[in-house]
């Protein structure tokens, strides 16, 4: 009985003890992988513009600002994304975002709307084309040289939110003002699909979005269904976006288990090999690729592997030589950063990617 109470008295210490030798290994192991001579020193530095500098500056605006020149020393691509341009980023890639339904320019240091999408919030309240926006919420705009990112954040906003726009139209002396409530917008990336002859197809691909797959996909289906055997695919301007959309597209052309493309990165998780299953429906249709010395990324993955596959005629210029995949992380502060994690190869094993 003793001797079990002795070993229950001892549990407490046993515990404490493991408790601190666990804690200590855990910061010694984490300073060593964690913090390298250089991040010490970069911590140093901050703690002393926070604590002697002459004057007081904000610790946070200097990382900041100093971010991006970090990143500028990895690779063209490798990217920091402030909080405040994530979502427009982003909704450039993912398929809509919320607005008011417009395309616009400036004229003469005045936005004047080129294009209303029908169906869309400006349609709905009668907003027309060559309606100069001459106020934004009261607050006037035209000539007071507004660069266009701002017109867009001022006209972006949350689905179902207001805006109020004060409107110039030629045929009328006085301002017209509208209230549109912000819907959802559709980003196309698909700007053309039509008929060149008889039985060749014209499909125009601006950007590899989230949606492009399905619009490309519909396109050639339709094209099909009109009578269309052969396709062109015009690539040229196209700087790429998701690689999955390009692979998927290429799958449509590919008989199974041609290679599409590979890619090597650090770690196993950046490695893979893609190949064709099989189940494309465009196998037997001919296609000819248009490229140019702006299509990069996605672009150069469809057209290198439908070239390597002896697939398609590539026609136009050599493309940009992106030759990298970058993976996007969003920080806690909602920031994010784009960082190049692997390099592509054609199914012959080129490495397109230019010297920087």
């Amino acid at each position: 009985m003793k001797n079990s109470k002795n070993t229950i008295a001892w549990i407490p210490i046993v515990i404490a003890l493991s408790l601190i030798g666990g804690i200590w290994l855990g910061l010694h192991f984490s300073n060593k992988v964690s913090h390298t001579s250089g991040q010490r020193k970069l911590d140093n530095i901050l703690g002393l513009i926070e604590s002697d500098y002459v004057d007081e500056v904000d610790i946070d605006s200097i990382i900041e600002l100093t971010i991006p020149k970090l990143m500028a020393n990895l690779d063209p691509h490798s990217t920091y994304i402030p909080a405040s341009e994530l979502q427009a980023v982003n909704e450039d890639l993912d398929g809509s975002f919320s607005g008011i339904g417009v395309s616009f320019t400036m004229l003469t240091d005045t936005v004047t709307i080129n294009e209303v999408i029908p169906g869309g919030p400006s349609e709905k309240v009668g907003i027309m084309p060559g309606d100069r926006v001459i106020t934004i919420d009261d607050s006037l705009v035209a000539g007071q040289g507004i660069v266009n990112t701002d017109i867009v954040k001022m006209l972006r906003g949350e689905k179902g939110t207001t805006v109020n726009l004060g409107i110039k139209r030629n045929n009328s002396n006085n301002l017209l003002t509208f209230e549109v409530t912000r819907g959802d917008i559709p980003v196309n990336t698909v700007d053309a699909a039509y008929l060149i002859n008889p039985t060749t197809g014209y499909v125009k691909v601006n950007k590899f979005g989230r949606t492009t797959y399905s619009e490309f996909f519909t396109s050639l289906v339709k094209l099909k269904a009109a009578g269309a055997r052969n396709f062109i695919l015009d690539l040229r301007g196209n700087g790429g976006g998701f690689m999955e959309m390009a692979i998927m597209m290429a799958n449509e052309f590919l008989p199974a288990n041609s290679p599409i493309v590979y890619t090597r990165g650090r770690n196993d998780d950046d490695e893979s090999r893609v190949f064709s299953d099989g189940t494309g429906s465009f196998i037997d249709s001919e296609l000819v690729v248009l490229i140019d010395e702006y299509s990069a990324s996605a672009s150069e993955i469809f057209a290198g592997a439908m070239q390597d596959n002896d697939r398609a005629l590539i026609v136009g210029r050599r493309s940009f030589g992106k030759g990298l995949v970058q993976r996007q992380t969003t920080l806690p502060d909602s920031s994010a950063i784009r960082l190049t994690v692997s390099r592509y190869h054609t199914p012959s094993g080129r490495c397109i990617q230019k010297d920087y």
